[in-house]
């Protein structure tokens, strides 16, 4: 088992290397700690420069380095829930929580209205076809030359035959859509007894005194894994 300052495992870090883990796959840590690790790297051995890491797994002194990230590790992910809930407060904007007033109602009212879509429609008119049959008529004289007996004129009349086509004829359908515009009332708040002065003073004590979201952090890596050196 050894034991080496944190001071001694920051001077240890080769360039652009981290303090403390990266790639957690933790977007609260991520977001905060690995967009800006240099300026808490630096932070974090200011504070606790003196203070030893015990490793219980020994080795040199860069062994220890990875072994110290491996147990802060195992912190985030211990208290990841914790974290990431802290974190929410952390990222909330100004308008999300004023500093003078302690409720904001949103009232949203559409119009209603009922609008009538007319579909089309479109008719199909089949053709027909009719034929009209023709009549012919002949005329036959008896030949002067002949012996047999005939009547001196004999007409033929061919009857006419007429045809009437059929016709198929298709109606489209119609669809009507209607649509109604409905309204949205929405609201949110809280409803309490502090005054505006009340209310200021609650967001500066809680956020200068009580919530600090990395040094929450660091307290937990010291508690945990720090030893109080010389």
């Amino acid at each position: 088992m050894k034991m080496y300052k944190i001071i001694d495992i920051f001077k240890n870090l080769s360039s652009g290397e981290k303090l403390l883990p990266t790639n957690t796959g933790f977007t609260w840590w991520e977001n905060v700690y690995t967009s800006n690790s240099a300026v808490y790297d630096r932070e974090f051995t200011r504070r606790y420069a003196d203070f030893l890491y015990d490793d219980f797994l020994g080795g040199d002194i860069d062994e220890t380095e990875s072994n110290f990230k491996a147990d802060v590790l195992s912190i985030l992910t211990i208290n990841q829930k914790k974290y990431a809930e802290m974190y929410r407060v952390f990222i909330v904007s100004d308008e999300d929580m004023p500093i003078t007033y302690n409720y904001d109602m949103t009232e949203t009212t559409g119009a209603q209205r009922t609008t009538n879509t007319k579909g089309s429609q479109t008719n199909n008119y089949g053709t027909h076809t009719d034929t009209i049959g023709g009549t012919t008529d002949s005329h036959n004289v008896a030949p002067f030359n002949s012996n047999t007996y005939q009547a001196d004129s004999q007409d033929v009349t061919t009857s006419r035959q007429d045809t009437y086509g059929a016709r198929e004829d298709t109606e489209g359908q119609r669809i009507d859509v209607s649509a109604t515009d409905s309204y949205t009332l929405s609201r949110k708040g809280n409803i309490g007894v502090m005054t505006s002065s009340q209310i200021a003073e609650h967001l500066t004590d809680y956020f200068g005194e009580k919530f600090k979201f990395m040094l929450m952090i660091y307290e937990d890596i010291c508690k945990e894994l720090l030893l109080i050196g010389d």
